[in-house]
């Protein structure tokens, strides 16, 4: 059935790669290419932050799209959660946005944070089949992980790879110290991959001086789990015309990358930068409502067991 073996491929050893080997390679090429901050092009090279915000973040973020229109009906039957809250956070994210920029801006990036590693967390049961002792136990660690990193980036300036290398050894050692504590035994190297993995995704924050590239280089990870299962549920649980689907997400992409690397204002408070900014935001709070075991009454897996 569809619901048994929809999340197999996540299980096994190929997906994993793929994501640690797209992480490296913008890891390795991040550290040989010149980017300016103030303009998205240096010279004729190409700029990382531009390629991962055109290929893998924005159509990332519209993939969200698709997932809400297959719950559409929650709109009507939990009016609450689905409507007048986001309508509440588009109301006071645009005062924030306009009025206190540097607090929307904290606001934001916690979010994603938040959003991000609890992504990381549901890998980890995923992939790893991981005890469930450990989940709230290694979601913790990567808050406090990702703390960490963002207080030597934000706060002392500082960012070095011999830094970023120590913070990891230390969160690595205590995580599988913490699980064989838990367990009774080791994870296996597969699982350790699965469980470090998480870890990768803000270690860049502590390496790179260039916010936005680090989060171009580690955030690739979750851009990359985000839309593979995005893209399967549409398309065998939801049954979604995946041409549409793709054309969606290019468009979406197009106009979002245009606006963010500067196409349309070089201003950084603008109308303009608030509306992807906004949908953004909007992402991270679905997100935390179209994932759960259960949505409007109905499971993803009886969804997923539809299609057949």
């Amino acid at each position: 059935m569809v619901s048994k073996n929809f999340f197999q491929e996540y299980r096994g050893k190929t997906f994993l790669a793929l994501c640690l080997i797209v992480y490296s390679v913008l890891f390795l090429l991040s550290t040989e290419v010149h980017l300016s901050t103030d303009n998205l092009f240096y010279g004729n090279q190409i700029d990382i932050r531009l390629l991962v915000m055109f290929l893998l973040a924005e159509p990332h973020f519209a993939m969200t799209l698709p997932l809400l229109y297959g719950y559409k009906n929650n709109f009507i039957d939990k009016p609450l959660m689905y409507f007048v809250v986001p309508l509440f956070i588009v109301i006071f994210g645009t005062l924030l946005f306009f009025q206190m920029n540097s607090l929307f801006v904290i606001i934001f990036l916690l979010a994603n944070v938040f959003h991000v590693n609890r992504q990381s967390v549901g890998f980890f049961m995923l992939q790893g089949r991981l005890p469930v002792v450990m989940k709230f136990i290694y979601e913790i660690s990567l808050h406090i992980f990702t703390l960490v990193c963002l207080y030597f980036a934000l706060f002392l300036g500082h960012h070095s790879i011999i830094t970023g290398a120590v913070i990891f050894a230390i969160m690595s050692t205590l995580i599988l110290s913490v699980y064989r504590v838990k367990t009774g035994f080791f994870p296996t190297i597969r699982q350790i991959g699965v469980i470090l993995q998480g870890y990768l995704i803000f270690l860049p924050v502590v390496i790179f001086s260039d916010l936005l590239l680090a989060f171009a280089v580690g955030i690739s990870i979750h851009y990359l789990q985000y839309l593979s299962i995005g893209w399967r549920v549409c398309n065998l649980g939801f049954l979604f015309s995946m041409k549409i689907i793709l054309f969606l997400l290019i468009c979406y992409s197009i106009l979002s990358t245009a606006v963010l690397s500067g196409f349309f204002t070089l201003e950084r408070i603008s109308l303009f930068v608030l509306i992807p900014t906004m949908l953004q935001l909007m992402h991270f709070y679905y997100d935390s409502l179209i994932w759960r075991k259960k949505t409007g009454g109905e499971s993803i897996s009886n969804i997923l067991s539809r299609a057949l």
